[in-house]
């Protein structure tokens, strides 16, 4: 965070605790991983900080790649389907595919970058959260 305040101007969100946040991993299932997340308030384009427990069920996504590109869509189940049937690769998700996957997945398609789907419903609290509303 220093780092980036200082070198592109960045202010940050508050840091918010997702302990535990409870995912979906292909060939797994259930897990929970311990997260702490902010948000760069500048935008459009917002940078976001996830430090993570070690050994938790993010794992996967740090194996794949540090860094993401979050996209909003409007049904993140619809989305990972289509792009599974393009050749991509689902990383973890926000629910098992029996329940659309969720709000959130993150995908990779052969070396590229890992994409991360988010529902337009968590659109409002994410956009509150980098205002700073409580």
């Amino acid at each position: 965070m220093d780092g980036l305040s200082r070198d592109l101007g960045l202010d940050w969100a508050d840091l918010r605790p997702f302990d535990p946040l409870r995912v979906w991993l292909p060939g797994e299932g259930w897990a929970e991983a311990q997260l702490t997340v902010t948000y760069s308030r500048q935008g459009p384009v917002h940078f976001e900080l996830i430090e993570m427990v070690p050994g938790c069920a993010y794992e996967p996504l740090l194996a794949v790649s540090r860094a993401h590109l979050g996209v909003w869509v409007d049904d993140v189940g619809a989305e990972v389907e289509a792009l599974l049937a393009q050749g991509w690769r689902l990383i973890l998700a926000g629910a098992s595919p029996e329940h659309r996957y969720g709000q959130m997945a993150y995908l990779v398609r052969d070396n590229g970058p890992v994409v991360e789907l988010v529902g337009e419903p968590l659109r409002p609290m994410i956009e509150s959260w980098i205002g700073g509303v409580a």
